[in-house]
């Protein structure tokens, strides 16, 4: 059985909900939707995603998560930024 939608269809109908949502301010209404997000203090849908599968990464190379990182690799090729972290995902 095929999903409804796939993630991109959902992730984009999530963020029209919020974009509706952010309209229903009537003194925000006027402004564009980055600015009407920043007033509000929230984010959009992308990087709320993004976030969590960065606290998940955090959580599973810490040990905090019942989840192993077992599946990604840790290297020292490359540039990082002050530490000696890069995860590659091992296909």
């Amino acid at each position: 059985m095929e999903p409804l939608l796939s993630q991109r269809q959902t992730v984009t109908v999530l963020e029209r909900v919020q974009h509706r949502f952010t309209r229903m301010f009537s003194d925000l209404k006027s402004l564009p939707y980055e600015d009407r997000l920043h007033k509000l203090g929230l984010w959009t849908l992308k990087e709320r995603l993004n976030r969590a599968d960065l606290l998940k990464i955090f959580k599973m190379v810490q040990g905090f998560s019942a989840t192993s990182c077992s599946q990604f690799s840790r290297t020292t090729e490359g540039v990082t930024r002050g530490h000696n972290w890069k995860l590659d995902k091992e296909y």
